[in-house]
């Protein structure tokens, strides 16, 4: 019998953490998070952390561990997730991670392609062009590749094309490693409540966020990377580019006015900011869920706004306990 994990995605509020902490507290849960922003040790507020009280009902790991200068790839995630899928289960524990960080989630499901050095020189080709070109290019050198990727997503393809072009050729039919679909048996919920919810909750986590302290939190992080990394652009550094911390650089930047100095009418226009961001990635969310490839066969698709108790019977009914 394969060993189980359950993996609980879907997208920004849509109440992945709720239902863990308010359904499943009576299991002895390992909470590996797989959310590229609760990574980072000094943005508990903005990326939504887990609170004390939410810490003391399960293990918890990846979670605020990293500086802000810090880098967590997909590769560095896999092997820390699949790591720690041993320990639970060597410790009697039910490993569940939970997060909408799609490529976090893919890299563990579909593994990672061995590591290719990318040369100066195809990086500045591949950096140079536009990316309706770079799109093209990697169609006609890998069409499988090109369509599991975005077309808008310019990061993505454009490493796709510099592993093509280093490769000589395609690269989806690349032997992948660290997958742990053959070896684990997986439960994937993927929570899908109605959009306008999904807006309601994320307007009432900012409201949340603000009235915790995000805009000390943010100004903290502003100066500690002033201090560690003087001269460097804020955006160099991907702690800072996420929803619910972006937007306060930019307003700062483009008003000439520090981020601890914002006032009301400022803090007002960046949380309207923060939920349209936030929309927006909602939408691309959507997206990748639903083309994801490749998926666990036991997939579910739900909706925890009326059926939390039909969900916590899915997770016990998989893990063998009685619901």
């Amino acid at each position: 019998m394969k060993p189980k994990v359950i993996v609980v995605t879907g997208a920004t509020a849509s109440g992945k953490s709720a239902f863990i902490y308010d359904q499943l507290g009576d299991l002895p849960l390992m909470l590996i998070n797989a959310d590229s922003r609760q990574v980072y040790a000094d943005l508990p507020v903005s990326s939504a952390s887990p609170t004390a009280k939410e810490r003391a009902l399960f293990d918890h790991r990846l979670y605020n561990f990293l500086p802000l200068d810090a880098v967590f790839s997909a590769g560095q995630f896999m092997r820390k997730a699949r790591g720690l899928l041993q320990e639970a289960h060597a410790a009697q524990q039910i490993p569940l991670i939970c997060g909408g960080t799609y490529f976090y989630l893919q890299a563990l499901f579909a593994g990672l392609l061995p590591e290719t050095p990318i040369s100066d020189q195809v990086k500045a080709e591949v950096e140079q062009m536009a990316r309706v070109d770079a799109y093209a290019r990697l169609e006609a050198m890998d069409a499988v590749a090109a369509s599991n990727i975005h077309p808008h997503n310019e990061a993505r393809l454009k490493r796709a094309l510099m592993l093509c072009i280093e490769r000589g050729g395609a690269i989806s039919s690349l032997p992948r490693e660290g997958a742990i679909l053959p070896e684990y048996e997986v439960l994937l919920l993927i929570f899908d409540p109605a959009r306008e919810l999904v807006r309601q909750r994320a307007a009432a986590r900012i409201a949340r966020m603000f009235s915790e302290g995000l805009l000390a939190e943010v100004a903290r992080a502003a100066k500690l990377i002033a201090g560690s990394a003087p001269g460097k652009n804020w955006r160099e550094f991907a702690a800072l580019t996420g929803i619910g911390v972006s937007e306060f650089f930019d307003y700062a930047e483009l008003n000439s006015v520090a981020i601890e100095d914002l006032d009301e009418a400022a803090q007002q226009q960046i949380a309207a900011k923060i939920l349209q961001n936030t929309m927006h990635l909602v939408k691309r969310q959507a997206t990748w869920y639903r083309n994801a490839k490749p998926q666990p066969e036991n997939t579910k698709t739900v909706d925890p706004s009326y059926d939390n108790d039909r969900i916590a019977a899915l997770v016990k009914d998989f893990i063998g306990r009685v619901p």
